[in-house]
Parts: structure tokens; C-alpha cells; sequence
């Protein structure tokens, strides 16, 4: 196995296969720890995932959030154990601003456009907006995801990727927009990704 290196992308599965309705999990939650801290997924069962500071949840399509089962199955998974090498205080954030930031030259060498970078906005968020509606206002949480680079989005996703989870650990989900009031942003740029799928021929199967 591979050591882990902080901010190196261990990933299980792609989007375009669970596009596709590949949904045969082969790590389990149990396993996440192992490659990192921080990360976001999906279940079998359709419930999608966040993993933050080691503890991860389960998050249901109306944006409940609950422990995730030590033994229930990922078919797409991205940990991390992160560790940010930039951080900043925000007045005021929503994720097109945070893409512009990230992509900005005044970042020099932190830039992340060309390289996937994992993200963390902890804070006061005056709204989050989730994938398949819903709202939530005026909640304290996190955001943790990856700015992904265009020519890796059928791999990784859309090009900022992220899951909300509540600080009561009670609500959460994908995240279609937010906007903060006082948040602290902190990302890192990733030197290594390591991707693994399944062996079964269900996988070999999925049009991709």
C-alpha cells in the first residue's frame, strides 16, 4: 500500500461511472480513516457521504445528516488526510467566488487550476443551497471538497465538488451554492492522486 502524504487524493469510483448508475461499493466507512481525515462520497443506497476530522456521516436526499455505518459501502469515494498549507479569513464567500479565488494569478505559486486542491470553509453560512434542492439558513458548518481541474471532471467532478455538514452533525448534503457571513478558508494543493475501481464485471459492464 501506498503511504499516505498529507493532501495526497486516495478516490474510489468516478463520477462518470456513478453517472452512469454504477453504484457497487468496494470500500466500506470503516476503510476511509485508513487513507485520510477529510473526504466526500456516496453510499449504495444512494446517501452521500462526508468525512470530517475522522468521523464521517451519511447524508439523505433531503439533506439529513446522521453517523455513517462502519460497514455500509462506498462506489465513489475522494479522502484526504488533510493537512492546509494556505489559510485565510473571508468576510464574505459563495462558491463562484471561491472558484475565482482559487483560480486567481494573485494566488502565484497556491493557484489551483491545473491541479486538484482540497478545500475546507468553516464558518457562519448565511444560506447553503443543495444539489436536488433544499435550503438552509443561517447555520454553522463546514464545506469540505476539491477544486478539480476541467480535464479531470468525468474523474472527480464538477470543478468545486463539496458536501456541507451542519456543526450540530445533523444536516448536511452536496452543495449546489452557499454564502457566508465570517468564514475561514483553508485549501492545499495535492502532489499525488491515486484512483482505484472495482474488479468486478459488473464494472467492466458500465459505459463510460
Amino acid at each position: 500500500m501506498v503511504a499516505s502524504i498529507p493532501n495526497d487524493i486516495f478516490q474510489f469510483g468516478t463520477t462518470a461511472a456513478t453517472a452512469a448508475g454504477f453504484a457497487q461499493g468496494q470500500p466500506c466507512t470503516a476503510d476511509l480513516t485508513s487513507h485520510g481525515t477529510d473526504g466526500i462520497g456516496s453510499f449504495e443506497d444512494g446517501h452521500l457521504m462526508i468525512l470530517n476530522n475522522g468521523e464521517a456521516y451519511a447524508l439523505s436526499k433531503d439533506n439529513k445528516a446522521s453517523p455513517a455505518p462502519m460497514d455500509a459501502r462506498l462506489p465513489f469515494a475522494m479522502v484526504t488526510i488533510f493537512r492546509p498549507t494556505f489559510r485565510m479569513e473571508v468576510p464574505s464567500l459563495d462558491l463562484e467566488s471561491l472558484d475565482d479565488l482559487l483560480s486567481s494569478p494573485k494566488l502565484a505559486h497556491a493557484r489551483a487550476v491545473n491541479t486538484l486542491a482540497p478545500f475546507k470553509v468553516v464558518g457562519l453560512f448565511k444560506s447553503v443551497e443543495f444539489t436536488g434542492g433544499g435550503e438552509q439558513r443561517g447555520l454553522k458548518g463546514i464545506v469540505f471538497g476539491y477544486a478539480v481541474p476541467t480535464w479531470m471532471k468525468h474523474i472527480c467532478g464538477p470543478r468545486l465538488h463539496a458536501h456541507f455538514l451542519a456543526d450540530s452533525g445533523e444536516v448536511g448534503g452536496k452543495v449546489e451554492d452557499f454564502e457566508t457571513d465570517v468564514a475561514t478558508l483553508s485549501f492545499a494543493k495535492t502532489g499525488r492522486f491515486h484512483l482505484g475501481f472495482s474488479q468486478s464485471q459488473e464494472w467492466e459492464d458500465v459505459r463510460l
